[in-house]
């Protein structure tokens, strides 16, 4: 897939007549880069009553900070969207992302699995932080940013 397939699927997502219920893989598309987590944020936003996407995974596509501050930010915005896993595996969301999907964790009580992708020292003390208070995640993932 392509920026522009996520862009398509992102508007039959969003119209009021779409059937679709379920998880969303998009993961190991290489090509995907933050565009397509801005389309699929379009989708998370719809405050419509309606939840489409109950689990997302973006692991491994060439996604970058960028996505997780579109989805966290969406995600804040509609905090009753009924999503109960993210996942950003091999991604590096870097700090800005990794801190928006966690203020998103902390305000969507549906979010119960979120990993993180690659994360820098910084995050895991931004991670510490702000997940004080989150009684609603069951299991949190992430990996070791390798910074040079």
């Amino acid at each position: 897939m392509r920026d522009a397939d996520v862009k398509e699927l992102a508007t039959a997502l969003r119209h009021p007549d779409c059937k679709f219920r379920g998880p969303l893989d998009l993961s190991e598309n290489k090509e995907l880069t933050d565009q397509s987590a801005l389309y699929i944020a379009d989708v998370l936003k719809k405050i419509d009553g309606t939840s489409n996407i109950s689990k997302l995974n973006l692991s491994k596509t060439s996604m970058e900070s960028k996505a997780g501050l579109f989805i966290g930010e969406a995600l804040l915005s509609n905090p009753h969207y009924s999503i109960e896993k993210l996942t950003f595996k091999g991604v590096n969301i870097e700090d800005n992302g990794l801190y928006r999907l966690l203020e998103a964790a902390n305000a969507n009580k549906n979010i119960k699995k979120l990993h993180l992708g690659k994360i820098s020292d910084y995050g895991l003390r931004a991670m510490a932080d702000l997940l004080k208070q989150n009684n609603s995640l069951v299991k949190l993932e992430f990996s070791e940013s390798k910074e040079t």
